[in-house]
């Protein structure tokens, strides 16, 4: 794209946007509907794991195809067609549950399900963004689009604990139909500017070479990818599952974990819209900061008695999140080619639902053996100390690359990225 068009005026931009206000809703309200469900059923956390990690299953898995996929295909319509396969699954779950026929198989079956329409939906979501922007824009489109995604998608759990006490399970789920349906109405004057990739002469296990190459070949790349599979896994690995444990460790109900799980999300909308304003230089060093503030911030979270000082807390992790994301996303969209973004970021999700299934199999133990609040506290030292060595690292390579006159160029750029 030549020409900067705001991004006020860019019409695909907008309606970009506005599906990602619409289909977040959905997936939080399925997905608070099975946790919330299968923990009231069964009072497992064993099993509330279990269905957690089924959801990440797929991510690992198909994660790299999701993103060879996503290069050799309509990006846009891959997410349309995502969302119109999750319509339909949730039909299917609302008559099951009209004919009092759902269990804890059906739901675990539809978690890996969700969890593979996710995968395939992020990746392009994510790859699209070039498309429909101008590179220099790239860092406040992805601010705005990815803070209101997360913003509605943390939001969305206020609406589904309140919908739990007033609707049946039913109910909920052709309300969830209905959105999903109207998200891919959204999509469609959506255009996106795609490099066509000639595949005729390629396989798929060529492409994932392909994809595995670029990324082990850019060092930067490689090295937050794997930091930021430690970080999901001690820091966003825990919250599905600690929010839900503190809830009943306070004694709130459907309503009241609702308010819970979308305290971040207020914060992270919030942080986002700021973000948008702000110019960042130093991405690594942004990221780093940023997981350092949200594991302080579960430091504080035994010295909680009530509701108040976790929605604060989590308020706080939501801020910091914006400064991890979308300086991630931006900093791949402006290093790797149009038609190999797919692969890239389908290495990334692999790397995040590997660090999501550690932390699932790991608390899972943790949160029936200790307080929610005692996890929490471990969880936030270790993330400190992360982020807190990473900055150490990233400090030592830039200076050694300062010192080292016979550095390439190129590679001095990248570390100080």
């Amino acid at each position: 794209m030549s020409e900067i068009i705001p991004l006020r005026k860019n019409r695909s931009f907008n309606f970009w946007v506005s599906a990602q206000i619409v289909s977040p809703i959905a997936e939080s309200f399925s997905t608070i509907l099975i946790t919330w469900t299968i923990w009231k059923e069964s009072n497992s956390t064993t099993l509330l794991a279990l269905t957690l990690i089924l959801t990440t299953i797929p991510q690992i898995i198909f994660g790299m195809v999701a993103g060879v996929a996503t290069d050799r295909f309509n990006r846009k319509k891959i997410v349309m067609f995502c969302n119109a396969i999750r319509a339909v699954l949730m039909v299917v779950m609302g008559l099951l549950a009209f004919s009092s026929l759902l269990n804890e198989i059906i739901f675990m079956l539809a978690s890996f399900i969700l969890g593979f329409l996710r995968l395939f939906a992020m990746t392009a979501y994510r790859a699209a963004m070039p498309g429909i922007v101008h590179k220099e824009q790239l860092m406040k489109a992805n601010s705005i689009t990815n803070s209101v995604r997360m913003g509605f998608w943390l939001i969305g759990p206020l609406f589904a604990g309140f919908s739990l006490t007033l609707l049946s399970t039913g109910q909920i789920m052709i309300m969830n139909a209905i959105l999903f349906i109207i998200s891919v109405f959204l999509l469609m004057p959506v255009q996106i500017k795609q490099v066509k990739v000639e595949h005729k002469n390629k396989n798929l296990f060529k492409d994932l070479g392909v994809g595995l190459k670029l990324v082990s070949q850019d060092r930067l790349i490689f090295s937050i990818f794997i930091t930021f599979a430690a970080f999901t896994c001690f820091g966003r690995g825990i919250a599905h599952l600690g929010n839900l444990m503190v809830s009943n460790e306070i004694g709130l109900d459907s309503s009241g974990f609702g308010v819970l799980s979308s305290a971040d999300g207020f914060g992270y909308l919030i942080a986002g819209i700021i973000m948008a304003r702000l110019a960042i230089k130093n991405k690594y060093r942004t990221m780093m900061l940023a997981w350092l503030g949200g594991g302080i911030a579960f430091l504080f979270m035994p010295f909680s008695d009530s509701i108040w000082l976790p929605l604060i807390l989590l308020f706080m992790v939501g801020i910091t999140q914006p400064f991890v994301d979308v300086p991630l996303v931006t900093l791949v969209q402006q290093r790797v080619a149009d038609e190999h973004l797919g692969k890239v970021f389908g290495f990334h999700t692999v790397t995040i639902w590997i660090g999501e299934f550690m932390a699932y199999a790991l608390f899972g133990y943790l949160f029936g053996a200790f307080t929610p609040t005692m996890v929490y506290a471990t969880s936030g030292f270790i993330v400190g100390l992360l982020a807190i060595g990473m900055l150490i690292f990233g400090r030592i390579r830039l200076n050694n690359a300062n010192n080292n006159i016979h550095q390439p160029e190129s590679m001095t750029k990248n570390i100080s990225n």
